[in-house]
């Protein structure tokens, strides 16, 4: 089964918002945030501390996400995109292959 992540916040640089300074304040925050996400899916939220870069300066970030099974759209959606994308993936097969058969069909007929 596919999963979705699901982006609850990102705090700090290039976030939503900033997380407040005061530890008790980050962690109700935090709660929240937690409490924002469904049950089933809340054991196995995540918490990333990653930097941003901008300029060569480092900016604190922090992501809370989780992941979902998709939905019958999301599959759909995914599963059209993907065929599309060998659809066309195989007519530029086909393509090269037909201007290829040209080319040898040309040597045929003696063309240096």
């Amino acid at each position: 089964m596919n999963t979705v992540t699901e982006k609850v916040k990102t705090y700090g640089y290039d976030g939503d918002a900033d997380l407040p300074r005061s530890l008790v304040d980050a962690v109700q925050t935090l709660s929240e945030d937690l409490l924002s996400i469904p049950a089933e899916y809340r054991e196995d939220a995540e918490i990333d501390f990653e930097p941003g870069f901008e300029y060569g300066e480092s900016y604190a970030r922090v992501r809370i996400t989780y992941e979902r099974p998709e939905t019958p759209e999301e599959t759909a959606e995914r599963l059209a995109g993907e065929r599309g994308h060998w659809e066309g993936q195989l007519n530029q097969a086909r393509s090269r292959v037909d201007y290829c058969l040209a080319q040898i069909d040309g040597l045929g007929e003696g063309r240096a």
